[in-house]
């Protein structure tokens, strides 16, 4: 059981805990997460560590290992590896558990992978990446990083056959050359800003969903994540491109993020997007200008914008703080 700092103040305001004892809880659960998390991804490395020593050793003495060896060695591994998996599960050994199922996970392409040179089967990246999607479903309930919900998803997206994403292409140039009455430029910022809009309820959905289900189907949280990084790059695309439609909505979408982080106190976000904002505006500053002179003076006007914009800023963050200390 996890409490947030919001009770713990709640509780120090009615008298059942001192400031004192808040300060000691909040830093034993902070410290403790921190270590857990460390200890967390240095299993995961060393998991990943010794998948790549296995396949590497594998493939020096490839040459010199007879067929029917190599298939039996492969399956033999692989019971092994289910078996240590099962037993580190119900022995609630999380961290060892987490190793052998990133192990696993691997193995699974390297069998596939095995067996398609034996018998010499061709069916390309596509068809490789949906038995390896379909095979490792199991590890993706049972996995517990992302690492393995994040790649699974990755298989998903990759196991789709040709056609689909030809389909998807039509779909991109028919709205941008038919649909939309505006030039190129402008319909691609449309689309751009319509996908991003998309991939912010996916993101959304994904973690809203993954918190109705206890957190226990990581894979829901790595599509929100998977979701969020492609939204990213979606922004980055949109700043890029620098029509007046583009800037409009870049501006509205981080007052919106302001206003939203200002209103529920979160000063790291706040800040961050602040920041955004001004790095935004300098970007605008100097992109404006062809030649050295201007674009000097647009670098001098940013560093201004800048130093003013640090210290409204701080005037804001320090009023939230007194806000939330009154509160």
């Amino acid at each position: 059981m996890k409490i947030s700092k919001k009770e713990l103040e709640k509780l120090n305001k009615e008298g059942l805990i001192t400031s004192q004892q808040v300060e000691q809880i909040t830093n034993y659960y902070q410290t403790n997460n921190d270590n857990n998390k460390l200890w967390k991804r240095l299993f995961v490395i060393a998991g990943l560590l010794i998948a790549l020593g296995i396949i590497l050793i594998i493939g020096a003495n490839w040459s010199l290992i007879p067929n029917f060896i190599k298939i039996a060695v492969d399956f033999i591994l692989f019971l092994v590896l289910i078996y240590t998996d099962h037993y580190f599960i119900t022995n609630n050994k999380k961290n060892l558990s987490e190793v052998f199922l990133i192990i696993s996970f691997f193995m699974i392409a390297g069998t596939i992978g095995l067996i398609a040179q034996v018998y010499n089967l061709d069916g390309g990246w596509f068809s490789f990446a949906r038995f390896w999607m379909i095979l490792a479903i199991p590890f993706v309930f049972l996995s517990k990083t992302f690492l393995i919900n994040i790649l699974w998803l990755i298989l998903l997206f990759n196991s789709f056959p040709q056609s689909f994403y030809t389909w998807l292409h039509d779909i991109y140039s028919y709205f941008v050359s038919t649909l939309l009455p505006f030039s190129k430029s402008y319909n691609i910022s449309i689309f751009c800003i319509l996908l991003y809009l998309l991939l912010e309820f996916l993101q959304y959905f994904g973690k809203s969903i993954y918190i109705k289900f206890d957190k226990k189907i990581v894979v829901l949280k790595a599509f929100s994540i998977l979701a969020q990084l492609t939204k990213y790059w979606t922004l980055c695309a949109i700043a890029l491109q620098r029509n007046a439609i583009d800037i409009i909505f870049i501006f509205c979408l981080l007052a919106y993020k302001l206003y939203i982080n200002y209103k529920n106190r979160k000063d790291k976000y706040f800040r961050n997007y602040a920041i955004l904002a001004e790095v935004y505006i300098i970007y605008l500053f100097v992109s404006a200008y062809g030649n050295l002179l201007f674009t000097g003076i647009g670098f001098i006007m940013g560093g201004i914008l800048l130093l003013v914009s640090i210290y409204v800023l701080r005037k804001v963050l320090s009023y939230m703080k007194k806000l939330g200390a009154n509160n």
